[in-house]
């Protein structure tokens, strides 16, 4: 059946027809999670109910449903529940970061079968890292178990703009003369599907995270970066090009630091991982003490460190951490009285922090935010971990077949 989602079933023709009804059938229980009968598949494809049963018996005979039990009626026959048997649909997802790369394979309810993190890599907009890129994930791909004909196509994200409708990565890999994910697409021989980083993240949420039920919804990505996914009338926002979200670079930062982007007063530059090593590093220069390691050169630390840190009493790093925490809360209570969001979701690393966060993030947000949204909008902390955006890029190709709920 995978082969059905590989197929060009353009031609039309009585065979293609019933292999595209076929098709849906397998969409709409996998979209489901759960079994169906034949009048609910009928009226799902809006077909005749002995077609129904047609389809549904051959599809039984070739080993792709099974019963599983009776729907429960007041009177009547009761109708068989046919659910998929043993059918397994899986995507490599695969996850870019400026120092890490993930690669996982996850199924069609989004559970993680595999993964891998390499976290002593360096995120470079050069052919060497792109050629390090494809190896780890053949390398992972070879150590999954997992044959390379049962994954229906392969779903990235990446930091950095990314064009999600042609594949196109704009910041990292942009030296191609192809977009990413055609270029991918030859070298695994599978359909690649590639977004930004937190859209990732975002999707994740909605499908099977805390943001599920929300129609309007701020998912803040919030580790090395800062990073925003939307969700307006029950969707994700991606914009015009792909570009929506950059809340990292809205102009709520400090005047005096200089962004990547070239420009002065960058959000990101003042909440993020890069921002808590570098204000971190200040105050070990003026003399203040903390429990954290520091490199033995004395002039760098990794910001998980000062987050663990924090969790551990460190006054240094929560000083810092609740410092960042009011300067998100002021900006988000601006984008809470443009969109009035149902619910503010934290991911990323720092969402580990809850309380510690959460206070400070709810003082800077009642300095900006309008009494009225600000009451209606719950602040929450994301429970997806740190494999949330890996999850998230799988999706991208569920998505694409119609096998997840959008």
């Amino acid at each position: 059946m995978k082969a059905i989602f590989k197929s060009n079933l353009s031609e039309i023709t009585n065979e293609t027809r019933l292999m595209q009804q076929k098709l849906r059938i397998i969409q709409v229980i996998s979209q489901n999670g759960h079994g169906i009968t034949v009048p609910d598949i009928c009226r799902e494809l809006k077909i005749s109910a002995p077609t129904g049963i047609k389809l549904v018996n051959e599809l039984q005979t070739e080993g792709f449903l099974s019963v599983v039990g009776k729907k429960e009626t007041q009177n009547g026959r009761k109708p068989s529940i046919y659910a998929l048997n043993n059918v397994n649909f899986y995507a490599l997802s695969v996850e870019i970061l400026l120092k890490r790369i993930t690669v996982g394979i996850v199924d069609a309810r989004l559970n993680t079968i595999y993964y891998r993190q390499k976290t002593d890599f360096v995120l470079e907009n050069s052919p060497e890292c792109l050629y390090n890129v494809e190896s780890f994930i053949k390398e992972c791909l070879e150590n999954s178990g997992v044959a390379e004909e049962n994954l229906l196509g392969m779903g990235m994200g990446i930091t950095g703009r990314v064009k999600n409708e042609t594949g196109d990565s704009l910041t990292f890999f942009n030296f191609l003369d192809q977009p990413l994910g055609v270029h991918l697409s030859g070298e695994f021989n599978i359909p690649v599907f590639i977004n930004n980083d937190t859209r990732c993240v975002g999707l994740a949420e909605k499908i099977i995270g805390k943001a599920t039920k929300a129609n309007h919804a701020i998912i803040i990505n919030l580790s090395r970066g800062l990073g925003t996914s939307l969700i307006i009338d029950n969707k994700i926002i991606n914009g015009g090009m792909g570009f929506a979200g950059e809340f990292g670079h809205m102009q709520f930062g400090s005047r005096e630091k200089m962004c990547l982007c070239g420009k002065k007063g960058c959000l990101g530059n003042d909440v993020g991982g890069y921002s808590l090593e570098e204000n971190f590093m200040e105050k070990i220069a003026e003399g203040e003490k903390t429990i954290v390691d520091i490199s033995d050169d004395g002039t760098t630390v990794r910001y998980d460190d000062i987050l663990m840190a924090a969790l551990k009493g460190d006054d240094l790093s929560i000083r810092l951490v609740q410092e960042m925490g009011y300067k998100l809360g002021h900006a988000l209570g601006n984008i809470i009285n443009l969109l009035n969001p149902e619910l503010i979701l934290i991911g990323g690393k720092f969402a580990k922090l809850k309380t510690l966060l959460l206070d400070p993030v709810k003082t800077g947000l009642s300095s900006s935010a309008l009494v009225n949204p600000l009451q209606s909008c719950e602040i929450e902390f994301s429970e997806l971990g740190d494999l949330g955006g890996l999850k998230g890029a799988g999706a991208l190709v569920f998505e694409y077949f119609e096998l997840i709920k959008k």
